[in-house]
């Protein structure tokens, strides 16, 4: 059996809020490299780990936009 959904729809069932440990919380993003990186402490939920280095190339490329 098929299921026609919408791309709202498509979202809701394979995005996820994503909750780090310094409280800020953000969905996640299909396209993104780092998916599970906190943009606020640069904390990786996925690793377990903090990951400044990336962090830093996040913040550099938001300020060039």
């Amino acid at each position: 059996m098929n299921f026609l959904i919408t791309e709202a729809q498509y979202r809701l069932l394979t995005e996820e809020k994503i909750k780090c440990k310094c409280g800020h919380s953000w969905d996640k993003e299909v396209d993104d490299k780092y998916p599970y990186l906190c943009h606020e402490c640069g904390w990786d939920q996925k690793e377990k780990k903090y990951n400044k280095k990336e962090l830093k190339k996040f913040w550099d490329n938001y300020k060039n936009k």
